[in-house]
């Protein structure tokens, strides 16, 4: 005969599985149970009712628990503490900065007189550069000329009407007559000074080119007896030494997750050690070829032996607005939705949105979604939802 009291069984229970439905407790338990004893573990929904709660909450949507044991095979990171770890790296090449060299070229067709400078030599302000002879140059200044000759003599009319007015023996209307006069040939003369500004001072069919900045010959093709025209090739370019930046080629895939202000560091072969620096300006326009566009970087002025042309590569860091970076393995993809876990406490986490940018060197710019201090399941986040996907 059949010993109730052999095996220990809690009616609502059965292989370490909870039933709910009371017809299954009721046939689990006649197993066991027989007469009396099997019909009254079978007549009590209310047993059902009360081992419902005795079930623990099922946690809300997005949050998940595991038991203390499981802990061990996550880590938790507090967000923030790696973002200076997060850098780019792209060629570079030194070049002079917006501004810094100044092309010139002859005004007026003509004819290279003579050549003062040379390539490489050290120009300032004023230097002359090269002589040209032109003959629209003589046409142009004598227009001056004239256009102040003609002037001279209008305000001399204006002057002897005024006076004839005065005393009652003038006109009225050849006094606003010669007025008007004065004013044309005051806008002739301006029209005509603005033209000689390029022959600048001197006669005849002489024009002198001058440097406007101080600084380099960079380029000379100008030689002697050669013929020039106007709107050509320039004839000397001049450079300033002490105003370059460094260019990276950033491809066009992580523009997004570089700022201006950034920091960056240089590497040059000829130069030892490392430049220091900050992005000044992204550019805007991707190449057609290699796809990349140019990152300017600003370094100190006073750097020796730094010269336009140089090839090297810069880091630049991914951090500096403030941003946050966190592992590619923190980041999970569930649906259409870029997600991460936050730790509420050691066995209770919460799936949170996030936005993200385009991952670099390991690591993923968080745009939005987490806040610096926020402690981040950067790894073993699969485990805890295994029907999302990582994000690479």
């Amino acid at each position: 005969m059949f010993q109730p009291n052999a095996i220990a069984i809690d009616p609502c229970t059965h292989a370490g599985m909870r039933f709910r439905d009371p017809l299954v407790l009721c046939l689990l338990s006649g197993v066991f149970f027989t007469g009396a004893v099997g019909l009254a573990g079978c007549s009590a929904p209310a047993t059902a009712t009360q081992a419902e709660r005795d079930l623990p909450a099922a946690p809300p949507d997005g949050v998940v628990r595991i038991a203390e044991p499981s802990r061990q095979f996550l880590t938790v990171e507090a967000a923030g503490g790696g973002t200076g770890g997060a850098t780019l790296r792209a060629p570079a090449h030194v070049e002079f900065r917006d501004g810094a060299v100044s092309q010139l070229g002859a005004p007026f067709d003509g004819r290279v007189v003579k050549v003062h400078v040379h390539t490489g030599e050290t120009v300032r302000v004023g230097d002359p550069l090269v002589t040209l002879d032109c003959p629209d140059a003589a046409s142009v200044r004598a227009a001056v000329d004239t256009a102040v000759a003609s002037l001279r003599e209008a305000r001399v009319a204006l002057d002897r009407e005024r006076r004839m007015l005065e005393q009652g023996i003038g006109i009225e209307r050849e006094k606003l007559a010669a007025e008007t006069r004065v004013a044309g040939l005051e806008a002739e003369l301006h029209r005509a000074e603005a033209g000689a500004v390029f022959v600048g001072p001197g006669s005849g069919t002489t024009i002198i080119i001058r440097a406007p900045m101080a600084g380099i010959v960079i380029t000379r093709k100008a030689t002697e007896g050669m013929a020039v025209q106007r709107s050509a090739d320039p004839l000397v370019e001049i450079g300033n030494p002490t105003a370059l930046w460094v260019v990276a080629d950033v491809f066009e895939r992580d523009l997004a997750v570089v700022r201006q202000g950034a920091v960056a560091r240089v590497e040059l072969p000829s130069i030892e050690g490392t430049l220091d620096g900050r992005v000044a300006s992204i550019g805007t326009v991707v190449s057609t070829g290699l796809r990349t566009a140019p990152v300017r970087i600003s370094v100190p002025s006073e750097v020796g032996h730094l010269r336009p042309g140089m090839y090297g590569r810069a880091e630049v860091s991914l951090a500096a607005s403030g941003g946050l970076t966190l592992p590619i393995e923190a980041v999970l993809v569930k649906g259409k939705d870029t997600v991460v876990y936050i730790e509420r406490n050691p066995t209770t986490f919460e799936r949170r949105p996030i936005v993200v940018g385009q991952p670099v060197n390991g690591r993923v710019p968080v745009i939005s979604g987490v806040s610096p201090g926020d402690r981040i399941v950067v790894r073993g986040a699969l485990l805890l939802d295994g029907s999302a996907d990582q994000l690479l």
